[in-house]
């Protein structure tokens, strides 16, 4: 199967995707690098990702030119390839744009490695986040308090020890947080770790530095991720954005299913690919603010973005969904041909729509049913293509009612056939 990925076209795409780092530039750049810097037979720099030494030699130049970070890289733990852990920030980053209206971010790091990569990238590019890291190794909190020492970033990060190794949050009484982050071990058993090394799951050269903590746990990522689940049902909205990465495909679909056992309908998956790798991500809230801009799989998602297109141009549209919505009596902002509105009371049926064709009043409630976008864009001047996004609210059925009704009003005007 095919999965449909959407795109987002962001100032903030992952600058390692427009451009791969060239070895040669970095090893002119930091002479620690040169030794491990080869040319093949067309003259081109290459490295072996197989040395875990050439890895973390790499990791630490990326870390240095790209963000002034100096971390320190113990031999004994993982190495974090900076790309793929920044595709997980840039996400993050995309999801509080979308649907966070406070300024001042706090994040958690469940796990957070000695590097303490995912804290520093984060604050290095976002002034005013703030984070807390996690971990059940001393030794690896001690590094990780290190480097976050040496960055001059110990006001805005700080590492705790979690002596409780079964319980994953340690939230502060009464404090609120914007999102948690995870890349939890992947598998659930030494046996099967190395099953994975011999057919080429996982890269040899991380299972050469990691610790078997670090890769290996009671149930695997899908027992880790439960259980990340199960507590964020006794937080719910302490945290509004619970996130984790997910390592291995075979786990993305049962994870989903798990959500929606839990009756957690406002949720996101979505795809990361450096090179070779790939990974996933999943996301859910217990907030009514839905993602429909940041990056995604819509296969594995709740449908909360409609798309169509019309043979007719923008400006017909326009004027058309203009006529809609005043004869519904709905509200609405218009700028840039996206529409906003918030209804309050539903409009849109036929006997709503009897009603207001009498002028008889119609109730409406203190909140909004909905929140809905509805954007118009063009690649010609024949046709109209028309996004249509829930943006925040609970009741699926009353927007996409009034979705259906819209679609069908604007069909009609342009001459569509109608299957009654």
């Amino acid at each position: 199967m095919t999965l449909k990925r959407k795109r987002q076209d962001s100032p903030s795409q992952n600058p390692y995707v427009l451009k791969k780092p060239h070895f040669g530039e970095l090893a002119r750049q930091f002479p620690r690098f040169a030794p491990f810097v080869n040319t093949d037979q067309n003259g081109k720099p290459y490295i072996d990702f197989k040395d875990p030494d050439a890895v973390r030699t790499l990791t630490w130049c990326l870390l240095k030119r790209d963000f002034d970070l100096d971390v320190e890289l113990p031999k004994n733990r993982l190495c974090p390839p900076v790309p793929n852990r920044l595709d997980y920030v840039i996400w993050i980053e995309d999801i509080i744009r979308e649907t966070v209206d406070h300024v001042d971010i706090h994040g958690i790091d469940i796990g957070v490695g000695a590097s303490c990569i995912y804290p520093l990238l984060a604050c290095t590019r976002n002034a005013n986040w703030k984070f807390d890291g996690t971990d059940i190794n001393q030794k690896t909190v001690q590094i990780a308090r290190g480097n976050v020492d040496k960055n001059s970033l110990n006001d805005r990060i700080t590492v705790r020890l979690n002596d409780t190794p079964e319980r994953i949050f340690m939230l502060e009484d009464g404090k609120q947080y914007t999102f948690c982050m995870c890349n939890p071990p992947f598998y659930q058993s030494h046996d099967e770790l190395q099953a994975a090394l011999e057919s080429k799951e996982v890269d040899p050269s991380a299972a050469c530095t990691g610790r078997e903590y670090e890769m290996v746990t009671d149930g695997g990522e899908y027992g880790f991720i439960e259980r990340i689940m199960n507590e964020s049902l006794i937080y719910k909205d302490r945290i509004q954005w619970y996130t984790s990465l997910i390592g291995l495909k075979r786990s993305v679909w049962p994870l989903v299913n798990r959500l929606k056992e839990l009756g957690i309908t406002n949720y996101v998956v979505n795809e990361f690919i450096q090179g070779r790798t790939k990974r996933w991500v999943i996301a859910w809230s217990f907030s009514d603010k839905r993602v429909n801009n940041a990056s995604s799989l819509d296969e594995y998602r709740p449908k909360s973005q409609f798309v169509t297109t019309v043979p007719k141009p923008v400006t017909h549209v326009r004027d058309e969904l203009k006529s809609i919505l005043s004869k519904l009596s709905i509200a609405y902002e218009h700028e840039d041909d996206v529409f906003k509105g918030d209804p309050h009371a539903n409009t849109w049926s036929r006997a709503a729509r009897r009603r207001l064709a009498k002028s008889q009043t119609i109730d409406k409630q203190a909140d909004a049913l909905f929140k809905f976008h509805i954007r118009l864009d063009s690649d010609t001047e024949e046709d109209c293509k028309i996004t249509s996004s829930w943006v925040q609210g609970e009741d699926r059925n009353a927007f996409e009612s009034f979705w259906s009704h819209v679609k069908k009003r604007i069909d009609e005007s342009c001459g569509l056939n109608i299957t009654r």
